[in-house]
């Protein structure tokens, strides 16, 4: 039952919506959007556009049915206003798409600008020193959308900013309190930069062979950030020694005699600080291992008796929005659901 549940939402998972390859996107205007259209929306869980397909349109109003996503399974229903239509993709279109939408590209600042030695000055000083305004903190999931040919792929990618001055391109694998900088400036530089923040421009500065500088447009919203364009949303972080109860699981695709095979792994928390994990070989032999775990800020760390493992993790909220007990975790780049 639970693998039943989890096939189904593969596809969601690999976030390529292959299903809007109708036509060109233009920008929504009522008069366009018609019953069968594909359109990418806002809705009352989500201000990020994403896909869906327009089923009716009654007073004015668009009954529209979400495609697959990282915030939906698909073919849930909502009512919606012509101004939550984003971009729409006619059903009916004759010309091939060749649009591209900017999923934020790095714009190179050249050595030579006056904007770029400047900007040096402040990346080249401990952000810390200065004062709020100019300092992040914590992990950022960024949700853009580009099309490759006919398709749309939605995507995301994650920085987690150190209130030092530091960014990191990417989830930790040990976890950002157990990120060892000098290793991972050696092992992945390209990953590991500097940040200054000059009004609403935020000024990368990034390391390895390719050392660039990079600045986006920069805009707060709450507690999340607008980088580039792009809706930056600021991951919930644990307190600490915080507990979770639940359990979850992830599909996983196995090998077994030559063919592939879809399995899951869960794990289950319980209250006083135990987790059981359970995956299966590839002979389809069910592995179990039990301990415990320990919870702080986007840091979890696992004792299963053999040594301390440690990841970054942070929920993710559909209707729930508890800690204890959030719908989805991510558990290094992983998606786990939770089972019911």
């Amino acid at each position: 039952m639970a693998l039943a549940k989890i096939g189904i939402n593969l596809g969601s998972l690999m976030l390529i919506l292959a299903s809007l390859d109708q036509s060109n996107p233009v920008q929504a205007k009522s008069s366009l959007a018609q019953v069968g259209d594909q359109v990418t929306v806002t809705t009352s869980d989500t201000t990020i556009p994403l896909p869906a397909t327009i089923i009716a349109i009654v007073k004015n109003k668009y009954i529209v049915e979400m495609l697959p996503s990282y915030q939906f399974k698909g073919n849930e229903r909502f009512t919606i206003s012509a101004r939550q239509i984003k971009l729409v993709f006619p059903a009916q279109a004759a010309v091939e798409s060749t649009s591209n939408i900017d999923f934020g590209k790095s714009k190179d600042i050249k050595a030579t600008d006056s904007i770029g030695k400047k900007n040096r000055t402040v990346l080249s000083a401990s952000a810390a020193a200065g004062n709020k305004a100019k300092v992040l903190n914590g992990l950022f999931t960024r949700f853009g959308q580009s099309f490759e040919g006919k398709r749309l792929i939605c995507q995301e990618d994650q920085f987690y900013f150190f209130p030092d001055g530091r960014v990191y391109h990417g989830l930790p694998a040990e976890g950002p309190s157990h990120l060892d900088w000098s290793k991972a400036i050696q092992d992945s530089p390209n990953l590991c930069g500097t940040y200054g923040i000059i009004g609403d421009t935020i000024i990368f500065q990034w390391k390895g062979t390719a050392a660039q500088t990079v600045t986006w447009k920069l805009r707060r919203k709450g507690n999340n950030l607008e980088l580039n364009g792009m809706v930056a949303d600021k991951a919930p972080a644990f307190p600490s020694n915080a507990k979770i109860d639940g359990t979850y699981a992830h599909p996983e695709i196995i090998v077994v005699d030559g063919k592939p095979v879809v399995t899951a792994v869960i794990y289950s928390f319980t209250t006083d600080g135990k987790v059981n994990l359970e995956k299966k070989d590839t002979r389809l032999a069910v592995k179990k291992r039990s301990g415990t775990y320990q919870l702080s800020g986007n840091d979890i760390e696992f004792n299963f008796g053999d040594g301390r493992t440690s990841s970054t993790i942070f929920p993710q909220h559909l209707d729930n929005r508890s800690l204890k007990s959030p719908d989805r975790l991510s558990i290094n780049g992983k998606l786990f659901e939770k089972m019911q």
